[in-house]
């Protein structure tokens, strides 16, 4: 995959990273999230000490992911459960209807 140098800004610092081509604007609102999140976390906290500001956030975006994750697992498990219920219904109505026959009166053959 080709990669290109893009030039983004956080705390006013710039950074020059390798983004894939076509994912530029991504990283630059993620850039911009992030400084949002640490301008956000300074005035909240009083850190001052940029380093500290970044685990902060760093913490804050990790626990986000794991509780997104979770919430994505559960989903997929409920979703798990609806498709086998929905396999079984459809199963069973497969069954009654070789046991009853067709709507047009054929018995089905045993």
């Amino acid at each position: 995959m080709s990669t290109e140098a893009v030039e983004i800004v956080i705390l006013g610092r710039p950074y020059k990273v390798s983004c894939p081509i076509g994912q530029q604007d991504a990283l630059r609102q993620a850039a911009d999230q992030l400084t949002d999140k640490l301008i956000d976390l300074r005035q909240r906290s009083k850190i001052s000490s940029n380093e500290q500001l970044a685990v902060m956030a760093a913490l804050n975006f990790c626990h986000e992911l794991c509780l997104e994750k979770e919430k994505n697992h559960q989903y997929s498990e409920t979703m798990d459960k609806r498709i086998k219920t929905l396999q079984r219904t459809i199963e069973a109505a497969l069954i009654e209807h070789d046991q009853y026959g067709d709507a047009s009166g054929n018995a089905a053959k045993p």
